[in-house]
This record gives C-alpha cells, sequence and structure tokens, in this order.
C-alpha cells in the first residue's frame, strides 16, 4: 500500500522546544494584553485521557430543533406565523404513532428536525442536550467574535490561541507528570501519534497563543490538518516521486550548510520520524473504516440502515468527517483533541429557513446517532483492540443561537442562545451527565418585532459558550479550568466548566 503524509506544520517546522523553566511546578501560567499574569491554573492527572471531537456549526444553527418548549408563544408573537408553512407545528406528537400530526416529541424537540433520533439517543443514554448556552458576555452576534471565542474559548480573541492550542499547552506545562506515566503508557508526551487533529483544514480551535509567555509547542504537539480520507492535502507528496526530487535539490543547493541552518533541518528530521511513525496507522484506519459497513449490529437497532443491521453513515461529506473522525479515535487512543467543522450548506438561516433547516438537523442527528453507535459498539467496528471507548466525547455547537422571530424573509436573524449537543464520554464525565436535557427558556421581545429570542428562566441553568472548552480542559485535569478562560479585561473571573451534575428538565408528556 502506498504510504500516505499525514503531518502538517501549523507554523515553521523547528526542533522540539523545552518548556520553560517557571512551568515546572504544575502550574501553567497565561497572560493576558493587559496584565502580564492572570493566575495559575491546576492540574492532575485525569484517571482516564478523554478524546474530544468539536463539531462546529459555523452560521449559528437555530435553537429550535431542540426546544420547541415556547412555541405557541413564540408562533403568537413572530411577524410571520410557523404555523403558515408548518401546520403541526404547536401540536404535541403522538407518541404511539409517528406518522400522525405534531411536532412537539415528548422532550419538546422538532420531531421533523432530527427530534425522533434525539429522543432515541436520550433513551439510550447517549445524548444531553443544554437548552441554555447563553451568550451575555461581549454579545456582538457577529460572525467573527462569536467564532473565534467559541474556538478560542476567550473574548481576548485577537492574541489568544485556539482551544486545542491552550490544551495542548497545558499538558506540555505539566510534561513531568505525564512523562512516563500509565496514561501514556510509560511514553514520553512528544511521543504521541496525532495528538490534535483538524477534518477542516486549517482551524482556529488550533490558533498560536500569541501573549506573552506562551509556551512554544513542539511540532509534536501542534495541530495537523486531514481531510475524510485521512490523508494530508500539503504534503510534499504527490503520488509521482517528487518528493525524492525535492530532497535531493535541497541537499545540493544546501551543499555544506547544513550545520548553519541546524534548526530548520532538525525540524524535516522530526517531520520524517512523525511521518514513519504513522505510516502503518493509515492502513490501520482504512480497514477499521471499511469494517464500519461490514457487522450486522441487529436490524432491531435504529443505526442509519435498520432494514439490514449494518452501520452506515448518510452519504455526504459532513458524515463521511465525522466517520474518519469517530474512526481516528476509535484507533488511535492518542488523538486527544479533532474539530471537525459542519457543512451540510451553512447554517446562516436568514430566509426561506424552515424546510432546508429541518433537513439539515435531520442529516445532522442521524449522522450523530450513527457515531453514537460507532463508538459504543467498539472493538466490532475497529477499536484498537481490548481498549473501551467510553472515553470519546462528541460535542456539537455553533456561533450562536437565532431569533425566534420569523423575519420578512421567513428567516431567523443572529441571537444570543444556543444548544449544546453532547454525546458519550460516559467513561470520563460525571455520574448522570448524560441522558437528559438541562435548561428551560421563555421567550422575550416585543411582538412583532425582530428582536424576539429564547432566553433562560430566572431559575435555569445557563453557561457561557466559553464554559464548552473549560469543560473540554476539566476533562483533562484542568481543576480550576475558568483561568484558560477570562483575561484582565472582558473576562475578568473566566467561565467554569459546564456543570454536568445539574438535574434535566421534566418531559413534557
Amino acid at each position: 500500500m502506498k504510504r500516505r503524509k499525514f503531518i502538517k506544520s501549523m507554523g515553521a517546522l523547528g526542533a522540539a522546544f523545552s518548556a520553560p523553566s517557571f512551568f515546572t511546578n504544575n502550574y501553567f501560567i497565561k497572560s493576558a494584553s493587559a496584565a502580564p499574569l492572570i493566575g495559575n491554573v491546576e492540574f492532575v492527572l485525569p484517571a482516564r485521557l478523554p478524546q474530544v471531537i468539536n463539531v462546529f456549526l459555523y452560521g449559528g444553527p437555530s435553537e429550535l430543533a431542540g426546544n420547541l418548549t415556547n412555541i405557541v408563544d413564540i408562533n403568537n408573537n413572530s411577524q410571520n406565523p410557523y404555523t403558515s408553512v408548518e401546520s403541526d407545528i404547536l401540536m404535541n406528537m403522538d407518541i404511539n404513532d409517528a406518522t400522525a400530526p405534531g411536532q412537539i416529541t415528548p422532550h419538546g424537540f422538532w420531531k421533523d428536525a432530527g427530534g425522533l433520533i434525539m429522543e432515541g439517543m436520550l433513551a439510550s443514554g447517549d445524548l444531553s442536550v443544554y437548552r441554555t448556552i447563553n451568550r451575555r458576555k461581549e454579545n456582538s452576534r457577529a460572525h467573527r467574535l462569536s467564532i473565534l471565542s467559541s474556538q478560542k474559548g476567550n473574548l481576548d480573541i485577537e492574541i489568544s490561541g485556539g482551544v486545542g492550542t491552550t490544551l495542548a499547552s497545558v499538558l506540555y506545562a505539566n510534561k513531568s507528570l505525564l512523562d512516563g506515566s500509565a496514561l501514556l503508557g510509560g511514553r514520553q508526551l512528544e511521543e504521541l501519534l496525532l495528538p490534535f487533529v483538524s477534518f477542516e483544514g486549517e482551524s482556529s480551535a488550533f490558533a498560536s497563543d500569541a501573549r506573552a509567555g506562551s509556551i512554544q509547542l513542539p511540532l509534536q504537539l501542534k495541530g495537523i490538518s486531514m481531510d475524510q480520507n485521512f490523508a494530508n492535502p500539503y504534503t510534499r507528496d504527490r503520488g509521482i516521486g517528487d518528493e525524492a526530487v525535492i530532497d535531493a535539490l535541497v541537499a545540493k543547493v544546501s551543499g555544506g550548510s547544513i550545520s548553519r541552518y541546524q534548526k530548520v533541518n532538525e525540524g524535516f528530521i522530526n517531520r520524517e520520524k512523525l511521518v514513519s511513525q504513522i505510516s502503518g496507522l493509515g492502513a490501520a484506519i482504512d480497514t477499521a473504516n471499511a469494517a464500519t459497513y461490514l457487522p450486522n449490529v441487529g436490524a432491531g437497532d435504529v443505526d442509519g440502515n435498520a432494514t439490514t443491521g449494518v452501520l452506515e453513515y448518510p452519504n455526504n461529506s459532513f458524515s463521511r468527517r465525522v466517520q474518519a473522525a469517530v474512526t481516528l479515535a476509535m484507533q488511535n487512543p492518542d488523538s486527544l483533541y479533532i474539530t471537525i467543522g459542519g457543512e451540510l450548506g451553512g447554517w446562516d438561516d436568514h430566509d426561506n429557513s424552515i424546510d432546508k433547516y429541518k433537513t439539515r438537523m435531520t442529516d445532522l442527528m442521524t449522522t450523530l446517532r450513527v457515531a453514537a453507535k460507532h463508538i459504543r459498539l467498539g472493538s466490532r467496528v475497529g477499536a484498537a483492540a481490548g481498549i473501551p471507548t467510553d472515553n470519546i466525547i462528541i460535542n456539537v455547537h455553533g456561533d450562536f443561537g437565532r431569533n425566534v422571530n420569523l423575519n420578512g424573509s421567513m428567516g431567523w436573524d443572529h441571537g444570543n442562545n444556543q444548544n449544546l449537543y453532547t454525546i458519550g464520554g460516559a467513561g470520563v464525565r460525571a455520574a448522570g451527565a448524560l441522558g437528559k436535557v438541562v435548561g428551560s427558556t421563555e421567550r422575550f421581545g416585543d411582538a412583532g418585532q425582530n428582536r424576539q429570542y429564547t432566553r433562560p428562566t430566572s431559575s435555569s441553568y445557563e453557561a457561557e459558550p466559553m464554559s464548552i472548552a473549560s469543560s473540554v480542559y476539566s476533562y483533562f485535569g484542568v481543576r480550576n479550568p475558568q483561568e484558560l478562560t477570562k483575561d484582565s479585561i472582558k473576562n475578568t473571573a473566566g467561565d467554569p466548566a459546564i456543570d454536568e451534575t445539574v438535574a434535566g428538565e421534566s418531559v413534557l408528556f
């Protein structure tokens, strides 16, 4: 089999750096633009290393697929009534007859926008839905700020690092605790294979940290890009043998100057070492990926192809990326943080939204349902032998939510409140974290006006979008993750991890 190349440095190729001396006491010191030091982050080795797949839905989807609890009030006050395009949206579905009129599922989901699939994942304990991820801080509802703050977990968006970069920095700052530990199988931190991967090209989740005192990460801990076929689109190998030609040309031009450019040369050596280390992983992943189509997992299971019982992802590019990410995580436990950019046509639904939205949400939830089963089936569909997969978490969220008013173009403009759909990870989460819907909402805004949206009720649990990043850090052993989301100007307290012990809301019927 032809060797594939995976590695892309997100910065200049260079030699591995040593952790600065002031990071040796289990503290990760962060800096902000207006204050050199904003606090100490306390790190302890987790019982197990989690693996997080972050699915980001660019454009900000409406939260209504996961929350029709206010739909009667919304419909009565909307510029355009929902009933004019979705006549049964105000009705509860018949739980004994899925073909009967009615769109509101027992947990208040939108039946034809993936609601029945969500109900199934709740029942199986694969999914929790947080309805009140509500942006109150720096609330501009602009794409750029919302995307960057969500993917960086920080409101200091111009110079802060991405979530993946920050996580890598925390681990590298605590290298002395991790190296040789059972968590790493006795290896060194830099020996992890593909710990930080993007399936969306260059992502701000792996943006470098430009603040004073930030850690210079070694090549092995930087984010790399792959496509859904596990090929690195930036490799020098184009399949025609030109890499050897390029290497020969470099050697000829360099002549005796290798020592002059030693750091650059060491960078290329490190790159080739990494390629060699993972050369066999490509074949293993190919085999595991193909195997997801083979085993009969029971025709009675709802898994994407209930007729044959074959575990089969939908046939679209987004689903193939999710399948690739799940396969990589299961086959390679070293892959700790993986990002996927949501496609499915985009989520910036300003006009003629309802039919397009229902189709996209159904495609999204169908993919997530198959992914959840893929993870639960473990070694039967390609997980590394003997390694459980209940440490894999999938988080799904976007820039922001939408207004709930149907505007003059029959769409939704940018809002504040959104859903977080979070799947799996029972082995690394708090007890009771899965299988529930958290957060209750109310409609707010003047009748007949565009600026109407849902907001948490006064008694409801809510969290800022940056809390999603804090949750990721906490899974990996950070005791006070709010330290990683705060800065001295815009977010002086930071945002804690989502409280996964909060009880869910009652079913509607």
